[in-house]
């Protein structure tokens, strides 16, 4: 009845994709898009889009994904984006992603905005981190309810909203030339979880196995993250990327430990 297709560089919009789905029913269908292949999406009623926001749009990734999407695949379709807040800044990030959906006359019913931790710069402190997963959990438990009985959003767009999202278009081209400025250090393993998981396919292996970087980055900081001995890099931006990386499931590992009842933990 469901398919939830997601985007989910960081962990944020997985975590947040596996909760929705315990919500929904056992024939949910659950998976990342970044290299599903669109002609092997099998039809369903209802598909829900979750997405990271970067720089107040939705990633270059999921705006190619659409652009794949067959027509008369689901009967209706729900977007959800995950950033650091819920204000006004992020109001008009679905916009190009609603566009490309109404050309293939598409039906959209849910179109929502989640707050998870901040992944980029800075980091939330550990307290406020966990608290935002809890709000974010609380509302997606309300989200799926509205999934349910098919109630619609009516989320007005303001023009200053539609503004900032037009200024945010600007991360794209400098999101390529931050791709140019990262590099592996000495302490590569050569494991290639880099290249293989890089979703806009920027970082290729050279001659000495090693990852070697182009002009494709969208900056969403997988490669950053998920290298195990955290050998990549950028040159000159260092106060980009958070200066320990982020693990969404030591935070929800955490969280678990927090709301144990105090005194089953002696038992």
């Amino acid at each position: 009845m469901y398919t939830i297709l997601y985007f989910s560089p960081t962990g944020n919009t997985k975590h947040l994709a596996n909760k929705l789905a315990e919500k929904l029913n056992e024939e949910t269908v659950v998976s990342p898009l970044e290299f599903l292949d669109v002609t092997l999406i099998e039809p369903n009623d209802h598909l829900i889009l979750m997405y990271p926001i970067h720089g107040f749009n939705a990633p270059r990734t999921v705006k190619r994904f659409l652009k794949k999407l067959p027509e008369d695949l689901f009967n209706s379709v729900s977007l959800l984006a995950i950033g650091c807040n819920e204000l006004w800044l992020n109001d008009a990030v679905s916009i190009d992603l609603r566009k490309t959906l109404t050309k293939r006359n598409y039906t959209i019913v849910l179109d929502e905005i989640l707050a998870m931790p901040l992944t980029f710069v800075m980091s939330f402190p550990e307290e406020t981190a966990i608290k935002t997963i809890d709000k974010a959990e609380e509302k997606l438990n309300q989200l799926s309810e509205r999934i349910i009985t098919k109630a619609s959003s009516n989320r007005k767009i303001s023009l200053k909203a539609k503004m900032i999202n037009l200024v945010g278009k600007a991360e794209s081209p400098a999101a390529r030339m931050f791709g140019i400025e990262l590099h592996a250090k000495k302490n590569c393993t050569s494991c290639g979880i880099c290249w293989n998981n890089c979703p806009e396919y920027n970082i290729k292996e050279n001659k000495k196995s090693k990852p070697k970087f182009g002009l494709k980055c969208s900056m969403c900081m997988r490669c950053i993250y998920d290298c195990p001995v955290k050998a990549i890099t950028p040159r000159l931006s260092k106060f980009i990327p958070i200066k320990n990386g982020y693990d969404i499931n030591e935070l929800i590992n955490k969280k678990t430990i927090n709301n144990v009842d105090p005194m089953s933990r002696t038992r």
